[in-house]
């Protein structure tokens, strides 16, 4: 992982397995790149403030799964969809961005492709 400097670079990981991730990966960006099937990247509780960037990288669902009952916006319209569901896309070159503006809430900041809800 590189590290967040005054340049704006931002901490990249690669995940080829799911994994949960936490405050402290605040601010980086998770890719699916060298996986070889589905992961799942479940997130920390959503507190004011935490935000992260997600991009598939290989041609494999990278699945975004919310901490509990939390609740995610859907990219396409904005309305949080229903308690716990995860979002996901499958194409290489989607991203998602991620925000917590409201405590147990992740808001879309920014996608690209399609992203559909669980």
């Amino acid at each position: 992982m590189s590290t967040l400097n005054g340049r704006g670079i931002i901490d990249v990981e690669h995940h080829t397995a799911s994994d949960t991730l936490t405050t402290a990966e605040n601010g980086t960006l998770h890719t699916n790149v060298g996986a070889t099937g589905t992961i799942t990247l479940t997130l920390p509780a959503a507190t004011l403030g935490l935000n992260f960037r997600f991009y598939v990288g290989a041609a494999y669902e990278l699945r975004i799964d919310p901490n509990g009952t939390e609740l995610m916006s859907l990219p396409a319209t904005g309305v949080p969809g229903a308690a716990g569901k995860y979002l996901v896309a499958d194409l290489a070159g989607e991203s998602l961005h991620l925000v917590c503006a409201v405590a147990g809430q992740w808001a879309v900041y920014g996608t690209v492709g399609t992203w559909t809800s669980e």
